[in-house]
């Protein structure tokens, strides 16, 4: 089998050290790593944007191939050849630019059969198509073109061939990035795979295919609608369901993960640390992290905070805060005994957070309002669940003092939250749910 695989919106990191601070983005290389792995007689195609690097010179897999090491320049001639390398792209402009990769990559997604795809960022519409409020075609920003048009117009002319057998797995790892493209043709029957349970509904622009409404609908698992626009969108309603996804860059293997060793017990390490990134200051203000900083970690005297804050951040926080690399993480998260997850971008998603402090021998204490649907600990060891769900500042000081001055108490939760861990890694959901989705 010929299996796809990409992110949209970005170009994929390839290497851990062209992954962000504290590992942004890592997900995507643990993910065809380990696919590629337990399928070896099957090719893996790196469909998403990339630099273009020889798969097995990046530790990949030999069944791993990169078609960017020759549609890169590809794209680039073309596109030099009829005056489309600068920016603010036209309409008409974006048309060519949909052409010129309708020619170079889409056969080669029409040619795959199976489709991983990662949900990044991305426009209500990517390519210009028929507008919603306004007559005329829509048209989309530059960076929309170029890293998600592509895609989608690979994803459509591939289940245009047989809807009713193939339709692509999408995996969600940021709240920001729920399903909203209208360009998408076809609805989704299967849930997409995130770490968090909820529904969004989503517009399909059918490109003048409409007929096949009525059998679509009654033989389809999907809520389905036809719009009153028009009568050329239908609106469904995508499920997004939990499949502890936020564990993909542990995985036995994976290149974040060689550092991810349970720690050893010949040092003493400091009562408590945090890697806090600051996001989104526009949502509750009991919720930012500048609040929860100044409230619930500040009092601790922590012995680091790292993380990507700006200066009015800092500011608010009183205090410099400065980024450290993926590689030098978990060197440093094994210096403390505890650490503390909050919530991620205003929001109640799991994260990996927790499952890396799990990983190599760190208590990681949750503050309420993080994992609000209880993903993590939900099968956990009711004790082990208690105690890391803490209720206040000063519930949470009082154990991250208890932490470190209680060896046997200690040793006992790191070595619950690492059994834990091991289980969630051993047979990983997200992974088994792609396989049963493409292979049985």
């Amino acid at each position: 089998m010929k299996i796809g695989y990409g992110k949209l919106g970005r170009s994929m990191p390839l290497t851990l050290s062209q992954c962000g601070n504290l590992g942004g983005d890592v997900e995507m290389v643990p993910t065809i790593d380990a696919l590629a792995r337990r399928h070896p007689d099957d090719e893996f195609w790196l469909l998403g944007r990339n630099s273009g690097e020889e798969p097995v010179s990046v530790g990949l897999p030999s069944n791993v191939i990169n078609p960017w090491k020759w549609w890169g320049p590809a794209v680039l001639e073309a596109k030099r050849a009829v005056g489309l390398n600068h920016p603010d792209l036209s309409i008409e402009e974006h048309d060519k630019l949909g052409r010129i990769f309708d020619e170079i990559t889409t056969p080669t997604f029409v040619a795959m059969d199976a489709l991983v795809l990662w949900v990044g960022q991305h426009g209500t519409t990517n390519s210009p198509i028929p507008g919603v409020r306004k007559e005329g075609l829509t048209k989309p920003h530059d960076w929309c073109a170029l890293y998600c048009s592509y895609v989608l117009r690979g994803v459509n002319a591939w289940r245009d061939v047989d809807p009713w057998k193939r339709e692509e797995v999408w995996l969600n790892s940021d709240p920001r990035n729920y399903m909203k493209m209208r360009d998408l043709k076809w609805p989704l029957r299967h849930p997409v795979l995130t770490q968090y349970t909820f529904i969004n509904r989503m517009k399909h622009e059918r490109y003048g295919d409409g007929d096949a409404f009525e059998e679509w609908s009654a033989h389809n698992h999907c809520a389905l609608e036809r719009s009153s626009h028009r009568d050329r969108l239908w609106l469904s309603y995508a499920r997004n369901e939990y499949a502890r996804l936020e564990v993909n860059s542990l995985l036995p293997g994976a290149p974040f993960a060689k550092d991810a060793w349970f720690r050893k017990y010949d040092a003493d390490p400091a009562p408590f640390g945090i890697f806090i990134n600051e996001t989104r200051r526009y949502v509750n203000s009991a919720k930012t992290r500048s609040r929860i900083l100044r409230d619930w970690v500040l009092p601790l005297e922590p012995a680091f905070i790292h993380g990507t804050w700006s200066k009015e951040g800092q500011a608010e926080v009183g205090r410099v805060i400065e980024p450290l690399s993926p590689s030098s993480y978990f060197a440093r998260l094994r210096t403390v005994r505890s650490t503390f997850t909050t919530p991620a971008s205003g929001t109640g998603w799991a994260t990996a957070k927790p499952w890396e402090a799990f990983a190599v021998g760190v208590v990681c204490f949750f503050h309420p309002d993080y994992d609000d649907q209880d993903n993590i600990l939900g099968d956990a060891h009711p004790d082990l669940r208690r105690w890391l769900r803490v209720e206040s500042p000063e519930q949470l000081a009082n154990r991250v003092k208890h932490m470190a001055a209680n060896d046997e108490h200690w040793r006992w939760v790191i070595v619950e939250q690492y059994n834990h861990f091991r289980r969630a890694v051993i047979k990983p959901r997200y992974l088994m749910a792609i396989e049963e989705r493409i292979w049985k």
